[in-house]
């Protein structure tokens, strides 16, 4: 099993062999995160062939619509006027008889590409066809950490000539949670609408999630300092053109920030960047959760964590009555300051 730690790096590896044309008879692609697996796929499908070659030599197919001998009758012919062959199996966990696939596995042909994804499973590497696939290029793709998605996020990032802050990867992680093809798709959108080169926090704020002047950032600042108008003007806004499932992605980041903020309370950190490090935020937000900690007491954390949970039940239906989100969440916010 592949260490978590090693997932980007294994990735970034994998591209770069890729690219260079250093390719292998055999991937298989297998683990949880399916974001990885069809990645790779997708760059194996551009990058062996030229776009000339691959009506005749280059084949994707299913699982569940191939047979294991079929499969490997395919991987064993060789290709027309080309140097290699591309086969694709998506969603190759709904392949029967893996056991046959160890004579192939054994003995390879080497003018074919034969790409496995085994999506949302793990390929038991014990068996005699794992041990003998395992002589050739094998990713587990594994859900990333906040903190190894703030190594992904900066390298995609550069790969697509573009930079991003430390500060601006935090927002994406904080709104959008760890699934990397929602981040992939935000970052996506966000290389087409921002101009400049180097993408900031304050891009990620008015294009990502709810893309109004006031946001659930400027909403946790306002709470975090305790700034009382400030923060009812802001939730009254917001109120007013709240969509269906806003205020629900929005508990985990309230929660997120109160919890970092409890934080602060048991550290005895000298420094922002000692303290930086220990919450796992980068310097530039360290005063923001300093305040937060001067304003809130232990006890009234308790309370604030206790007003978000309670909200989260409420949207889900238990004891909501006729009350709207928006409603919700100005009570919400009045709650939290009356502590």
């Amino acid at each position: 099993m592949a260490k978590s730690a090693d997932i980007v790096d294994n990735y970034l590896n994998l591209q770069d062999k890729v690219r260079r044309g250093d390719f292998s008879p055999i991937y298989l692609l297998h683990g949880q995160e399916p974001f990885f697996v069809d990645s790779i796929a997708n760059l194996l499908e551009n990058s062996v062939l030229p776009e000339s070659e691959r009506s005749f030599n280059q084949s994707i197919i299913y699982g569940k619509e191939i047979k294991m001998n079929d499969l490997i009758a395919n991987a064993r012919r060789y290709p027309m006027l080309s140097k290699y062959q591309v086969i694709v199996v998506k969603e190759a966990q709904e392949l029967k008889e893996w056991d046959k696939f160890e004579s192939y596995a054994t003995q390879p042909l080497t003018s074919t590409i034969l790409v496995l994804c085994y999506r949302n499973a793990k390929f038991d590497m014990r068996t005699k066809t794992g041990k003998a696939i395992s002589k050739f290029e094998v990713f587990h793709s594994e859900p990333l950490r906040d903190y190894q998605l703030k190594q992904w996020i900066p390298q995609f990032v550069r790969n697509r000539g573009r930079s991003i802050d430390g500060a601006a990867v935090e927002r994406l992680i904080d709104l959008l949670g760890t699934e990397l093809g929602v981040i992939h798709n935000e970052i996506e959108k966000l290389l087409i609408s921002v101009k400049e080169d180097f993408i900031k926090s304050s891009h990620v704020e008015e294009n990502v999630g709810m893309n109004r002047s006031y946001n659930v950032f400027e909403l946790q600042n306002s709470l975090g300092y305790r700034n009382f108008n400030k923060a009812i003007q802001i939730s009254h806004h917001m109120a007013e053109g709240i969509e269906r499932g806003e205020l629900l992605a929005m508990i985990p980041v309230l929660f997120k920030f109160f919890s970092k903020v409890l934080q602060v309370h048991g550290t005895s950190a000298k420094s922002e960047n000692e303290l930086a490090g220990i919450l796992g935020v980068n310097a530039f937000f360290v005063k923001d959760y300093v305040a937060a900690a001067r304003n809130y007491r232990v006890v009234d954390l308790e309370k604030v964590f206790n007003h978000l949970k309670l909200l989260d039940l409420r949207l889900k239906g238990v004891h909501r009555g006729s009350v709207n989100d928006g409603d919700l969440l100005v009570e919400t916010v009045v709650n939290i300051l009356k502590n």
